[in-house]
């Protein structure tokens, strides 16, 4: 039997509590199922915020609501909210009625993705709508759909392209350096000390800052 948690106690007594308000127990049920089915979760979050049914309920604010009685994150429900408008655009067969349809229901992390992706329009339509196959049609989970679709979906600007190219050469470099000066490394002493000076230099230059490489240029004019 899987053990209950703290926060699914709450709700469950919350639950007990509010038995004489439906609504206000259909929102509750729903956040206790939330890892389940965050489809229905979020279709009665979006429902509860747009009739106003929090303030009914005693909370100043929709986001009250959600922290104090459902015990959401206001990123979550934030991502929630848009993730399911996105779904009721692109598509409404999972918003109707996601049980009829015997695809599989993707993630709250995969729309999300799609969803941002969408709103940065970095990927061509083709490659869109590949990338709405994947979610809708195949279910592919969210790590695999990043590693997929991310350069085309979230390029990086030139100079994220550096830094992270830096980084990884100065950890590859570190980790070389380490490796030949290992007294059990199958290679040469003469040939490791010209690989450990060479990598010296090496990081030596990543190490430096771009102000750093440009001031002696200036410096020379």
């Amino acid at each position: 039997m899987p053990q209950v948690t703290k926060t699914e106690r709450k709700l469950e007594e919350a639950i007990r509590h509010h038995a004489g308000d439906p609504d206000r127990v259909l929102v509750l049920e729903r956040a206790r199922k939330f890892k389940r089915s965050w489809i229905e979760l979020a279709e009665v979050l979006v429902r509860v915020r747009e009739d106003g049914s929090h303030r009914r309920w005693g909370f100043a604010s929709f986001d009250d609501y959600c922290t104090q009685e459902l015990h959401l994150k206001r990123v979550t429900v934030d991502k929630l909210c848009a993730s399911y408008g996105f779904l009721a655009s692109h598509a409404p067969r999972l918003v109707e009625d996601e049980r009829r349809d015997e695809r599989p229901i993707p993630s709250l992390q995969a729309v999300d993705f799609l969803a941002r992706a969408a709103a940065r329009g970095a990927a061509d339509e083709d490659t869109f709508s590949e990338m709405k196959r994947a979610v809708f049609d195949d279910g592919l989970p969210a790590p695999l759909l990043s590693r997929k679709f991310r350069e085309v979906a979230f390029p990086l600007a030139d100079e994220e392209k550096r830094d992270r190219l830096r980084g990884q050469l100065l950890a590859t470099a570190r980790k070389l350096a380490d490796l030949v000066s290992d007294p059990g490394a199958p290679v040469s002493q003469r040939l490791a000390e010209r690989i450990e000076r060479d990598v010296g230099e090496l990081i030596a230059q990543l190490g430096r800052t771009e102000e750093d490489q440009v001031a002696p240029a200036n410096a020379a004019c």
